[in-house]
């Protein structure tokens, strides 16, 4: 089909290098897979015109829910992650926090959905056209980084963690004993190590079995755009998150526990959270955690049935 020829024909296909971005001959494998990945999600509303000035020049437009009292929100959110890689000749690890702005290309409009946040972490978005504007990324593994700018166009950077989280290998506590389900996550400053871009604790085991909720609203799409254009990415997580909403008179005390704290300095995430944070009590959580591949218990005495010691074998 001649050039002249699919301009005036609805029915036609773009040549692959204008549609998607080249990748780096170092990604080129893509897609990537996770062996195993752990996430929390924590959502807060905010102003929608504080939003809408993370959203210029970028071809999408800020995400708009009611909340409780019918006033349209804009939300933000921190994704924190842990997640691990296999490749055919190293293991990957990497810890990672994404600060996210919910939005959606412009370009879909009308075919956009005006939905409750609560609606939209159900996964009922079915066009899969609200997703994360990646405001800043940050991670610990620097192949990750240079894969997250290169590839995707993320404006991601190389940061350092502190962090204590549920996990299925953890110490249990109390009697009986539980797992703990306590958070805390803390992002250090790149730029003075003295300092934090925040610091968040959250102690999940705070909210009742009523509070969770079972779903799925993947594939997410993500938004960067740093590679000159806005890059439109699909994450798909294999598995069902724990989704709890904070809006209930209970889930509002429970949020009211959690505790963010933003630095005190210009590193430009701290600046920008300072910014986005027009209130500090979050609206909903998710949790997700790949299932283990396999598990080993504790041993036990050949010889603990019979008292044999075999000792004259």
């Amino acid at each position: 089909m001649t050039k002249k020829k699919a301009k005036s024909d609805p029915c036609h296909q773009t040549d692959v290098t204008g549609v998607m971005p080249k990748l780096p001959k170092q990604f080129d494998t893509f897609p990537f897979y996770y062996a195993s990945l752990q996430c929390q999600w924590m959502y807060w509303y905010t102003s929608v015109e504080v939003a809408r000035q993370f959203v210029k020049g970028t071809g999408l437009c800020v995400a708009e829910f009611p909340d409780e009292d019918g006033e349209n929100k804009a939300v933000i959110l921190l994704n924190f992650q842990r997640y691990t890689a296999h490749y055919d000749n190293s293991l990957g690890f990497v810890n990672e926090v994404e600060f996210n702005l919910l939005a959606y290309p412009k370009n879909r409009v009308p075919g956009v959905p005006k939905m409750t946040l609560t609606e939209y972490l159900h996964g009922r978005d079915q066009t899969k056209t609200i997703g994360h504007l990646r405001v800043h990324v940050a991670a610990d593994n620097a192949m990750a980084v240079k894969a997250g700018r290169q590839a995707f166009g993320e404006p991601k950077f190389l940061g350092q963690f502190n962090y204590k989280v549920p996990s299925l290998n953890a110490k249990m506590k109390g009697h009986p004993p539980i797992s703990p389900k306590k958070w805390w996550i803390q992002l250090v400053n790149p730029d003075d190590p003295q300092t934090i871009v925040y610091d968040l604790t959250a102690d999940l085991g705070k909210l009742k079995g009523d509070h969770w909720t079972l779903t799925n609203c993947t594939p997410i799409p993500e938004f960067a755009t740093g590679l000159g254009r806005t890059v439109w990415t699909r994450w798909t997580i294999s598995g069902l998150f724990e989704t709890a909403m904070l809006t209930t008179k209970e889930g509002k005390r429970i949020a009211k526990s959690f505790k963010l704290k933003l630095g005190n300095n210009d590193f430009p995430m701290t600046r920008d959270m300072h910014t986005l944070f027009t209130d500090m009590t979050p609206v909903a959580v998710q949790v997700f955690e790949s299932p283990p591949a396999c598990f080993e218990p504790r041993g036990f005495y050949v010889d603990a049935i019979d008292g044999d010691r075999h000792e004259d074998a």
